[in-house]
């Protein structure tokens, strides 16, 4: 345990009209600063033993070797907790502040707080904060406030009911999906408190609490559903909310673009000295450059997006209009039920559909991943999925076991 020694002294620099000066007390350097504060006494240079730090009034001395004990009990008490010991815990010792035990502290405040070390540090993507800000709303929403003492299996397993319950009222059944981020960022934060040498429990690490698996979404349009939902765009009106997420929605099955990128891609993203066109953008979840070519299909989602008026077509401009997220999943699965199509879909499906269908018309793995914008291609696997339709195909590509060839000398 390290050692946190003090001196008094008078700040001869502060000397007041009536001749008396502060006493501060001094401690050893925290991050290459002195911590140093006023114990809210006055004295004259008469009045103070040079020799011994102290004052000479015995009943003054008594007064002032009391409160030093109490400074010196404290630090102690907080050191052997395996409280780190900063400037500002000094000052709150020094005025006589309750130190709180750690573990009384907010869970949330050590939430908040690993967020703003790993942005400070770079490490942090905003869509990554975002994703650990809604887990907090969730926690906030579930219970108002949370110490780090209160952390506990039942806690969290209660937590997870209302995950589930919340997501039922919503209509969109467990929320596997959102359930194991929100857990997965909780059991995060917990080993950041347990890193800073906290007492907390862990019930993940002892098993009294299993972690929902993440649910792997296989949902995506074949070609036949691809079409269905392309022949509605003559049947919904113009201009409106169903129109205009239909065409967002195909965009992003012929590119394969994120929701987010879909939602903020401007005209003046569009390369048109190339031939097909090229859609080059900074995309907003990982940050990286992608160049995506324009494909017939999204070539005349483009004719269509302007709605008759040029003057939305200027470079600065987006590309569609934008509504709220929910908006845009709701109508979709309203088009998905008018087109015929029984799956439960999602904007993301697109994505799925754009790696599945790409793969079934023979695109390599390397041109794949880099029009999805994946760093490995173990990523991009996860969006193409198996079905029929790619085993028919594979089937006419690739003649595999024929008898002729068995019975071939």
């Amino acid at each position: 345990m390290k050692s946190y020694k003090f001196t008094l002294y008078l700040r001869t620099d502060k000397k007041k009209k009536n001749g008396k000066m502060p006493l501060y007390i001094r401690f050893r350097r925290i991050d290459g600063e002195e911590p140093k504060f006023p114990i809210g006494i006055d004295l004259s240079k008469e009045e103070w033993d040079e020799e011994v730090m102290r004052p000479i009034d015995p009943a003054l001395k008594l007064l002032i070797d009391k409160e030093t004990l109490r400074i010196e009990r404290e630090i102690y008490n907080t050191a052997i907790n395996d409280v780190e010991i900063t400037k500002a815990l000094l000052k709150d010792i020094v005025v006589g502040k309750k130190v709180a035990k750690p573990e009384n502290n907010s869970f949330y405040d050590y939430f908040v707080e690993y967020l703003s070390k790993k942005e400070k540090n770079g490490k942090l993507k905003d869509s990554t904060r975002k994703s650990y800000e809604t887990t907090l709303s969730a926690l906030k929403e579930f219970k108002g406030e949370i110490k780090v003492r209160d952390i506990n299996a039942k806690l969290l397993e209660n937590f997870d009911k209302f995950l589930i319950k919340r997501g039922k009222e919503c209509g969109k059944g467990e929320v596997k999906g959102s359930r194991y981020n929100r857990i997965k960022h909780i059991k995060t934060i917990i080993r950041y408190i347990e890193g800073l040498q906290i007492p907390i429990e862990n019930p993940y690490r002892n098993r009294d609490l299993i972690a929902p698996e993440s649910e792997v979404n296989n949902v995506f349009l074949d070609f036949d559903e691809l079409k269905r939902m392309y022949k509605l765009i003559s049947k919904v009106e113009e201009r409106s909310t169903e129109r205009r997420v239909l065409l967002m929605y195909l965009f992003s099955c012929a590119t394969g673009l994120r929701i987010s990128d879909v939602l903020t891609v401007k005209w003046g993203n569009l390369d048109v000295e190339r031939d097909p066109v090229v859609l080059n953008i900074i995309t907003r979840k990982q940050e990286k450059f992608l160049s995506v070519p324009i494909f017939p299909l999204a070539e005349e989602v483009l004719l269509l997006a302007p709605e008759d008026d040029l003057n939305n077509v200027e470079r600065d401009k987006l590309i569609f209009y934008t509504c709220s997220r929910a908006t845009i999943n709701t109508t979709l699965r309203k088009l998905a039920k008018r087109a015929g199509i029984e799956k439960h879909i999602s904007f993301h499906s697109a994505r799925r559909t754009f790696a599945t269908l790409a793969k079934m018309e023979g695109v390599s793995d390397f041109v794949l991943q880099n029009y999805m914008g994946h760093s490995n291609y173990r990523m991009t696997e996860r969006y193409t999925k198996w079905s029929p339709n790619l085993a028919e195909t594979s089937a006419r590509e690739h003649r595999l076991f024929e008898i002729k060839k068995l019975l071939k000398k």
